[in-house]
């Protein structure tokens, strides 16, 4: 009888992404980003280093769904 492969987990590295990510948006660091100028992509800087963070986060959550669960369905 065959085993199910056991799933991989990321469980480490997710906590570790969380608190870079939430380290980026608080107060020391995210200091050096609050500031208007310069513009970038007509934005904001400050505006522009929150959807950066952003939209890093939803690709390293991306490639850590992907890393757990793989890619499609093996029947």
């Amino acid at each position: 009888m065959e085993q199910p492969p056991k799933r991989r987990r990321a469980t480490g590295a997710y906590i570790l992404f969380l608190i870079v990510a939430f380290t980026l948006m608080t107060v020391p660091v995210f200091t050096f980003a609050d500031r208007v100028e310069p513009l970038v992509f007509g934005l904001p800087f400050n505006l522009f280093w929150i959807v950066l963070v952003e939209l890093a986060a939803f690709v390293v959550i991306l490639g850590f769904y992907v890393y757990e669960h793989g890619r499609g369905s093996e029947a």
